[in-house]
């Protein structure tokens, strides 16, 4: 398809349903209008009439399109506007029969379940603006996504206004419209019916003519026309009731002088699926034969590379140009960062395998194990696709799928690998990699080379990672280990145990050998000793790591809920104990060094690991009950400990306990966050590091974009720890110069680069903006 955009761009945009690029053919209709068709179509002269005469083709040919007769399009600002007017008019009218002495108290609004979220957020704004007590019910769909007719039927004889969808905008599939106009027009009553078109507009037959629907709803930028329009179809005799009052603009229904560069544009796109629908041949809009080979091929791929592939649409009842899918054992963020580094361009239900972002309204009710929600991504091309396009965005899945592979994450993958790829190192490996999972943290240690491991801290969210990490490198497990009797969640340590064939013979509850503080770990580094520190539970503990050559204090600390980054363990379990609490923080306190790296159990806030020094001095608990170990000072601590942890309760976004305070956020003025401009790098004068996952930058290529002239140092997020551990002891590596981490977008670099500002390091800064912003100001520089 072409484009009116630069063509050097050459990512594959495969989130159609989200927005299309604007079509060549739109956007010369959008500057042709405002530079030569300017006039106000409500003005009497010629250059007012030139602007009506556009303004009412196009309305003819949405009116063609659908089947409906002219009078009954409304130009619109988009789909949402036209949603507020629908549903608007028909709660107006409620409140006048309301207001007449007609009882409305037993009618009811039916909503399908997995309607766009603009529906029912506007039906229940207008209900409470109106002051309607009308009840809402939301109408099930089964396990492929189809609206359960026996639902409609058993509300039906008490309805007074649905809303359905043509085409859901999340998986595609087609709603059967006829079986419910057959169910809703059996009534003696008449039900007023909305139905969302945006999905479906060029992509079914649509025909206004044979449906008795009342109102349907369409947008612009959903068909390559631009943003800020789209158009109403309100059926004669409906009930109308305008959102914007004016000039009387469309026949008063939406007032305002009308959008006609953006009404131009819809009208050349209409013409376009007008010519295609007569059979014609359209250069840039495929039929739908053309479309159901591109999704086989992209179908194709998705399988070959993700064996373990679900596909969430149903194939045999959907639009060809929407794939909803998930794969296990890789959440939507993942995959969605990867396919975004290889070039590809989707969106997701969710944004992480948390339940701190909501999963996908659609797939929860379509009753999917939460795996599937977790991991379910959209992809969407359009009408417009060229097959060049799905070509490469094909190549790009395959390119996705060998990253993951070589990552660890994707073990079923079997594309051959190049020779020439960049794969993971077991050098890569050595330290410390941090697992998060609904704020819980799992840690492995390395030794590569060795190729010895310990687990600790392991969780069921991780367990598969776990797994394949150590299959995929042929680790030796040489312990599994806890810190403590976890509250929040069950420890799978003895699943491990047994999913590795591993003996747990004379272990105690934790994981430890029963006989000794030393673990046996073959490491020509590290030494690992055990320290005994009960109060958040009874049997907490610390596992203290220290360099061999080195022995004089630990590089790092597992501590548990002991201590957090910003915040203590609370100690109100029943098998809390808060003065042996106290002595296990003075404990602490003879044991680590200021630059020992802390890892907890448990992150709340992105802060990732801290550091003992770094709490010290700014936990001001912390730093008061380490004064003294007498009596006065542990009174003063059991006092303000108690009110501490008697405002914690269940986390609000995961419904799980909360296992110590939760440090206030890292907040700073925006002019001192620590960024630099894109426009500075350079790697003469700055190490540059790559913090995205091992997955995300395997797929990545365009390191031009970034004017450097050699790949960076790739250091994920879940292993800079080691870095931060690394700064903490001064290796000169990193002495002479700054560094800057940078990620796709730049989110993900400054969280991490303000845990290194809060560590004291302000050497250390983000890419502002990431990768996407370098993209953009080279982008923009073409013109």
């Amino acid at each position: 398809m072409i484009f009116a955009s630069n063509e050097t761009n050459n990512r594959i945009y495969f989130d159609c349903n989200a927005t299309t690029p604007i079509l060549k053919e739109a956007s010369q209709a959008v500057l042709r209008t405002m530079e030569k068709v300017y006039g106000n179509p409500s003005s009497t002269h010629m250059v007012g009439a030139q602007a009506k005469i556009i303004l009412e083709r196009s309305r003819v040919s949405a009116s063609e399109v659908i089947h409906a007769h002219p009078s009954e399009i409304y130009f619109t600002s988009g789909a949402t506007e036209a949603i507020q007017i629908s549903v608007l008019s028909v709660l107006k009218w409620i409140s006048e029969q309301k207001k007449q002495g007609i009882n409305i108290k037993e009618r009811k609004i039916l909503i399908s379940a997995t309607e766009h979220k603009a529906i029912p957020n506007a039906i229940s704004h207008w209900c409470f603006v109106l002051d309607l007590d009308i009840e809402i019910i939301p109408i099930g769909v089964d396990e492929k996504g189809h609206i359960l007719l026996n639902e409609i039927e058993m509300h039906v004889k008490d309805t007074i206004f649905l809303c359905t969808m043509a085409v859901n905008n999340e998986t595609g599939v087609i709603t059967k419209l006829n079986a419910i106009e057959n169910l809703i027009r059996s009534q003696q009553h008449h039900i007023y019916w909305l139905v969302d078109c945006v999905q479906a507009l060029g992509k079914i037959d649509l025909n206004f003519d044979n449906l008795s629907v009342d109102y349907a709803v369409f947008s612009g930028h959903k068909i390559h026309a631009p943003k800020g329009i789209g158009f109403l179809y309100l059926r004669e005799k409906a009930p109308q009731c305008p959102l914007i009052v004016g000039g009387g603009q469309e026949k008063g229904v939406r007032s305002g002088t009308e959008n006609l560069p953006g009404i131009a544009a819809i009208g050349v796109i209409l013409e376009l699926l007008k010519d295609r629908k007569r059979g014609n041949k359209v250069e840039s809009i495929r039929n739908h034969n053309e479309l159901l080979e591109f999704r086989n091929i992209l179908l194709d791929a998705l399988q070959l590379a993700f064996p373990s592939i679900v596909f969430n649409t149903d194939l045999n009842h959907s639009v060809p140009t929407t794939i909803n899918f998930s794969v296990y054992g890789l959440t939507s963020k993942e995959l969605m960062n990867v396919f975004d580094c290889a070039g590809i361009s989707m969106s997701g239900g969710s944004a992480c395998n948390s339940k701190s972002v909501n999963y996908s309204h659609v797939l929860e009710a379509m009753n999917f194990p939460e795996w599937r929600l977790a991991s379910g991504v959209r992809l969407s091309f359009s009408f417009a696709t060229s097959k060049e396009e799905i070509i490469k965005g094909s190549q790009a899945i395959l390119n996705a799928g060998k990253a993951f592979k070589n990552s660890c994450l994707n073990l079923s993958c079997s594309i051959e690998n190049n020779l020439d790829e960049n794969f993971m190192t077991q050098d890569d490996l050595h330290g410390i990699i941090q697992l998060n999972s609904e704020f819980a943290n799992t840690w492995i240690l390395i030794d590569c080379f060795t190729k010895s491991c310990i687990v600790i801290d392991p969780t069921e969210k991780n367990l598969d990672r776990i797994l394949n990490l150590i299959h995929c490198k042929n680790l030796y497990v040489q312990a599994i280990l806890d810190t403590h009797s976890h509250a929040d969640h069950d420890s799978v340590r003895k699943i491990l145990f047994t999913k590795l064939n591993l003996n747990d013979n004379g272990l105690d509850v934790l994981g430890w050998p029963e006989n000794g503080n030393i673990l046996k770990f073959n490491s020509n580094q590290w030494e690992i000793k055990k320290l005994n520190t009960p109060g958040h539970t009874l049997d907490s503990v610390c596992y203290l790591v220290f360099d061999k050559n080195k022995l004089k204090y630990p590089l790092f600390a597992f501590v548990g809920d002991t201590i957090l980054p910003g915040g203590l363990g609370r100690t109100d379990f029943e098998m809390s104990c808060i003065e042996q609490f106290f002595h296990s923080l003075h404990l602490l306190n003879k044991n680590l060094s200021p630059q020992t790296m802390l890892c907890s159990a448990h992150d709340y806030n992105n802060n990732l690991a801290t550091s003992w020094g770094v709490e010290k001095n700014n936990n001001c608990l912390l730093k008061s009950s380490l004064i003294s170990d007498d009596k006065m000072t542990f009174n003063y601590f059991n006092n303000e400990k108690k009110k501490i942890d008697s405002n914690l309760s269940l986390d609000d976004k995961t419904d799980n306990i909360v296992c110590g305070l939760i440090s206030v956020n890292y907040n700073e003025k925006s002019d001192s966050l620590p960024l630099l401009n894109p426009d500075k790098i350079n790697d003469k004068e700055y190490i540059v590091i790559d913090i995205r996952e091992r997955a995300e930058s395997l797929a990545f290529k365009d390191w031009a974009s970034l004017n450097l002239n050699q790949q960076p140092i790739n250091i994920p997020m879940s292993k800079i720890t080691n870095l931060m551990c690394e700064l903490l002891q001064g290796n000169e590596k990193y002495s002479s110069k700054k560094i800057i981490l940078l990620c796709s977008t730049g989110r993900r670099s400054l969280i991490i680069a303000k845990n290194f500002r809060r560590l004291g390091f302000s050497s250390v800064l983000s890419i502002d903006g990431g990768v996407a912003f370098s993209s953009l100001k080279n982008f923009e520089n073409t013109y």
